[in-house]
């Protein structure tokens, strides 16, 4: 029970200093708001409770209207001085937790942008992110909640020891009797919040997924299959699941609620029941004067109060801390790829790219989704990589590009691991476009060059070569237009051809040593596509270009064929090669060719 407690205190403690260190090193004047207020905010309750005292006891006593009126004017002024600065402080400290806010914002996506690609992938780390989230955000109560929290302790601990030294003179063992019931609340209230973090915690992963399923109903990607297949029902099923799941968290977590309500609510019945009696005894008894009973009592109720008010921010930083261990996990999780074993400098000219002896495993998976990898290409190659779906071929494009690092081997660029260089600027060795290529809601010219610095002059060029200048003419603002409608309804929405053209400008914008194509003519038609890779061979010239198609017809002007069967390399050679070999590359062009004759001939 003991080390309980002690591990209780050390959470805190730790959660505590970390958002202080996070705040004094952003904006130290928001810790200093927050001490201000919380000071202005003690002193009008004391003066409250005493002030009924002071006039009791003049209109008692010598009953002078002209003190009466003094203290009346000076309590006036003095509480409407410390509510206006109180809130004047708030404001402020609010204004500078934002601040706080946005900079954590940014360090948090920045950590999501630079973290292992795997962890986007696995949903323990997705869990760890929302845990982490709900201590920083505190279920939606504000950044830095758990801090602005202790900082109220400190206020009502001031509060309450005054309110301690009053009682405390009237009698004692009063003092005593109502310690013990603060003392036995707080530690209720400690099991309660403890059993509503936990269900906290657990519900999650539901609350991922009950907000997967109501997005995909606003998210204009779903809303064609959704109409067109009449989704909406199979989805609100899956919605409703989830709530009915969450309901069940929901309704015990009120239960728990309630017990907590009902046994604090217990516990100031008797202290209130205690006092009052005590109180109209010594009165009735002549013990104490009508003034020093208002004092008294305005002190019990205080204590009250502030008693509950520290159970409930102590409580509360301890529910929150719970989440801590997320924090300090996601904070220091590992980037390996990014960090790199050695951060070596990328040579200034690109000669080769080799895998020796590669094979990877998906995490958590035993299975071998590539297997004894051996290729050698140089700059200048034009390389297609064919298979059927879950060969491997795309697993083998994202060890290229650092997505993944293999299980096993090496990846060799210019003879050296690939590992060693440093990450940053390995990337910039590599133009892709992948299948599933993302435009964001920005300008068209910042989705090419994806940086707020474009050379329009370059945009347009590439924009000819590739026949979609005329397309961005139609548009007023040219390649100012914002892709998507997300935030301006004067944007458009890019057919799957022309989003796809856009896709292969960022890539041939990114003017790379290696340039990786993955399916990049999917949504086009066969003389469009004819153009892209005629187009393609130009523009890549001396450059290290790979292919990922299902269109065996791509692969005719290219040097060097890599056939993947079942997370291996069944062959390699160029299209002649491959086809006197009639193997696999055979059969798959075969199977192909004859797919185009039915369709001509209108034998589908």
């Amino acid at each position: 029970m003991l080390e309980s407690f002690k591990k209780k205190v050390i959470r805190m403690f730790k959660s505590l200093t970390f958002l202080w260190k996070y705040a004094w090193n952003v904006q130290k004047s928001y810790l200093v708001c927050l001490i201000l207020y919380q000071i202005t905010n003690t002193i009008p309750p004391l003066l409250i409770m005493f002030f009924p005292k002071v006039l009791l006891d003049e209109l008692m006593g010598q009953n002078r209207i002209s003190y009466l009126l003094t203290y009346i004017i000076i309590f006036s002024i003095v509480i409407f001085l410390m509510k206006f600065l109180s809130d004047f402080l708030k404001n402020t400290a609010f204004y500078k937790r934002c601040i706080i806010l946005e900079k954590f914002q940014v360090e948090l996506n920045t950590k999501l942008s630079k973290v292992d690609y795997a962890c986007l992938e696995d949903p323990e780390f997705l869990n760890l992110k929302q845990n982490a989230e709900k201590f920083l955000y505190a279920n939606g109560q504000g950044f830095s909640f758990v801090l602005d929290r202790a900082m109220e302790i400190i206020s009502k601990v001031m509060i309450f020891g005054t309110v301690i030294w009053i009682i405390a003179s009237l009698n004692k063992a009063v003092l005593l009797v109502f310690l013990c019931l603060a003392f036995l609340n707080s530690k209720a209230q400690m099991r309660f919040k403890k059993a509503y973090a936990r269900l906290e915690m657990e519900k999650n992963p539901k609350e991922r997924e009950l907000s997967y399923f109501m997005n995909v109903f606003s998210d204009v990607k779903y809303g064609k299959e959704i109409r067109m297949n009449q989704g909406q029902y199979v989805l609100m099923d899956f919605l409703k699941g989830c709530l009915h799941k969450l309901w069940k968290f929901y309704k015990n977590q009120m239960y728990i609620m309630d017990k907590s309500d009902f046994f604090m609510h217990l516990m100031d019945f008797f202290q209130r029941m205690v006092s009052y009696v005590y109180m109209v005894f010594m009165v009735s008894k002549g013990f104490i004067s009508i003034a020093n009973f208002t004092l008294y009592i305005n002190a019990i109720a205080t204590f009250t109060t502030s008693m509950d008010e520290v159970i409930d921010s102590v409580n509360d930083i301890n529910q929150y801390s719970y989440y801590f261990e997320a924090v300090e996990k996601f904070m220091n999780l590992p980037m390996d790829i990014y960090d790199g074993k050695v951060n070596r400098n990328m040579p200034s000219r690109f000669e080769s790219l080799e895998f020796r002896n590669v094979g990877f495993k998906y995490g958590g998976s035993d299975k071998w989704a590539l297997k004894d990898i051996n290729c050698f290409m140089k700059a200048g190659d034009k390389i297609a990589v064919v298979g059927e779906n879950g060969a491997g071929k795309t697993t083998f494009i994202k060890l290229i590009c650092r997505l993944y690092d293999p299980t096993e081997g090496m990846i060799l660029l210019n003879g050296v691991d690939i590992k060693e260089y440093d990450y940053v600027q390995y990337v910039k060795f590599i133009s892709t476009v992948f299948q599933d290529f993302q435009l964001f809601s920005m300008s068209l010219k910042e989705n090419v060059s994806l940086s707020r610095k474009s050379d329009e002059n370059r945009i347009h060029g590439i924009f000819d070569s590739l026949g979609i200048s005329a397309f961005v003419k139609k548009y007023k603002k040219g390649l100012n237009v914002r892709v998507h409608k997300d935030f301006d309804s004067d944007g458009f929405e890019p057919s799957g051809g022309v989003a796809q053209k856009i896709a292969i400008s960022r890539a041939i914008y990114k003017d790379t040593p290696i340039i990786i194509l993955d399916e990049p003519t999917a949504a086009l038609d066969p003389k469009s596509e004819s153009e892209i890779y005629e187009q393609f061979n130009e523009l890549s010239k001396n450059k290290l270009a790979i292919f990922i198609s299902h269109r065996m017809a791509s692969t005719r002007f290219c040097d060097n064929i890599i056939v993947f069967k079942n997370g291996s390399i069944e062959e390699m050679g160029s299209h002649y090669e491959l086809m006197k070999a009639h193997s696999v590359y055979w059969n798959l062009f075969n199977m192909q060719s004859k797919y185009y004759m039915n369709a001509e001939s209108g034998k589908l």
